[in-house]
């Protein structure tokens, strides 16, 4: 605009003219270069073109990379999880290699507790369940040691059989009381199923002992039975009382509350468990007796088992367990059983040889002036034994072969009320009269008495002297039966009649007397009477008839 306004008027009307020259001249410039330079023009079209396609592709691509890139962005979030996860497992690896020693160590702890077990060293076993224990707390959710939890159990199963096993062994108390302890720290019971436990234990100890005893011959078992009572049911006592204690709780002058009634409950149903178990096995012991007892038949043999089995009692007494009480019943019957099954033996053997027996008569007795002559130095001497005495065999023969077999439960004295003659001179006053040899009926049934009450003597208790003396009152009542009905059986001659009239006298004046006396000797003075009365009048009455 400046340069118009410097112009002058004429120049400016000039201008339209000069500046349209101007244009015709660039026009003309113009075609002359589009005419020179046309494959510039056809070049720059074709680039044109080849822009616009290649804008086309591009837009297609990028079409393409805008529908991939969430793909994209997905895969490389996987990526660095992947690679994250490798990280992790690489500084596990690498913390694994760093602790291998550790590690393998933990891993043996399993075989390493059951090689303590199976050696019987218990105290290093349970240190190591107790450090897998904390392990285990410390780290529930870790797999490595889930598998020791698991296996650590299994090998402390084992452990806790094998020291109940421990328990079923003829244990010491020492070894009791670690037993006891292992268990007390193993924690798989509580206090009252801990005693249970070694109840049970003990108690099959004690049955597999019995359950090994031989029961063919009775005595022999009765005092094994006895023994295996006496020591080790006192030993499991004992045992239970060192490691269980069993204090009464204290509680005021008045009584206690509910809450200490409570309390109490449980006390005492632990103290109760060994009460209970004793009183069942000695509910056993004591049937195992009524079983084998009357199998003993001889008075040696079941003397012998009153003194083991009182001696047992007394020996547990000392514990609490006195059960002596209990035993006198089964012994009285015994004894009661094994005198009537001798007597009874005696009034077979006699009515046996009196339906045998030959009414012929006898010489007289010869062994008589022989043991006179014997006892004459004896008599300056009270004290000096007789013969056939304490010492001799109950198993030996009696009248017939001359011994008294029952003279140590035999009396001196064989005279009575009844009119029984006198011993001869030089007689021995401690066996029974020599007269009775001359009737083998009564001999015989003397000798059975006289042994049954050689049976009777080694076992003989007051407290059953009454049935006793009972049982032989009948067996002689049986006796003066059979005579009786022999006479009245049996047609006898005059001769025979008069021999069967002395056998009867005999029996009535020598035998009832000297078997009365004979039973009051097992027993202390008063003891042991006889009521011979009704056999008495039976003869008398037979006599009269006669």
């Amino acid at each position: 605009m400046s340069e118009l306004l410097s112009y002058s008027l004429d120049r400016l009307r000039k201008e339209p003219e000069v500046l349209k020259s101007e244009k015709e001249q660039l026009e003309r410039g113009l075609q002359t270069t589009a005419v020179s330079q046309y494959g510039a023009f056809l070049d720059a079209a074709g680039c044109l073109t080849s822009i616009s396609n290649e804008l086309a592709a591009v837009c297609e691509h990028l079409d393409s990379l805008l529908q991939a890139t969430p793909e994209l962005a997905s895969a490389c979030e996987s990526f660095a999880t992947n690679a994250a996860a490798v990280q992790e497992q690489y500084s596990h690896n690498k913390q694994l290699a760093s602790n291998q020693s550790a590690l393998m160590e933990l891993l043996e702890v399993p075989q390493l507790m059951d090689t303590c077990v199976r050696n019987g060293v218990y105290d290093e076993a349970l240190d190591l369940q107790a450090f897998v224990s904390r392990v285990g707390l410390l780290h529930p959710d870790v797999p490595v040691v889930k598998l020791l939890l698991r296996q650590v159990a299994d090998v402390g199963n084992s452990m806790l059989q094998q020291l109940l096993g421990r328990l079923r062994t003829n244990i010491q108390l020492p070894e009791c009381l670690r037993v006891m302890g292992y268990l007390r720290r193993i924690g798989a019971f509580s206090e009252a199923e801990l005693r249970l436990q070694f109840l049970q234990c003990r108690d099959e100890w004690i049955g597999g002992l019995l359950a090994d005893l031989d029961d063919s011959d009775s005595y022999e078992f009765v005092k094994h039975l006895t023994d295996v009572h006496r020591l080790h049911l006192f030993d499991a006592v004992m045992q239970y009382r060192a490691i269980f204690f069993d204090t009464a709780p204290s509680g005021a002058a008045g009584g206690v509350d509910g809450a200490g009634a409570a309390a109490l409950t449980p006390n005492l149903r632990e103290t109760s468990m060994l009460y209970s178990w004793v009183q069942h096995r000695l509910g056993l012991y004591l049937e195992q007796l009524r079983k084998h007892l009357p199998h003993i038949t001889e008075g040696g043999n079941l003397a012998s088992v009153i003194e083991h089995c009182m001696y047992c009692g007394s020996s547990l007494s000392r514990v609490g367990l006195d059960f002596q009480a209990l035993l006198l019943p089964l012994f009285e019957a015994c004894g009661l059983q094994l005198f009537a099954a001798h007597l009874s033996n005696a009034v077979d053997g006699f009515n046996l040889r009196l339906e045998s027996h030959k009414w012929v008569p006898l010489p007289a007795p010869m062994m008589g002036r022989g043991r006179a002559a014997a006892a004459a130095p004896q008599q300056a001497s009270p004290s000096a034994p007789a013969a056939g005495g304490e010492g001799q065999p109950s198993g030996e023969p009696g009248v017939v072969d001359g011994e008294a077999a029952g003279s140590a439960a035999a009396p001196a004295a064989t005279t009575s009320t009844s009119g029984a003659a006198a011993p001869a001179p030089g007689e021995d006053e401690s066996g029974p009269p020599y007269t009775i040899m001359e009737h083998l009926p009564l001999a015989v049934y003397v000798n059975g008495v006289l042994t049954a009450l050689n049976e009777l003597r080694h076992c003989a208790m007051l407290s059953v002297s009454k049935p006793l003396a009972g049982l032989l009152q009948t067996a002689l009542e049986h006796a003066a039966g059979s005579l009786v009905h022999y006479r009245h059986t049996h047609a006898l001659g005059s001769s025979e009649l008069a021999l069967f009239k002395g056998c009867v006298r005999c029996m009535l004046d020598v035998v009832l007397p000297y078997l009365t006396a004979a039973f009051a000797r097992v027993f202390a003075a008063g003891a042991g009477k006889v009521d011979a009365g009704a056999s008495a009048g039976l003869l008398r009455q037979l006599l009269a008839e006669m």
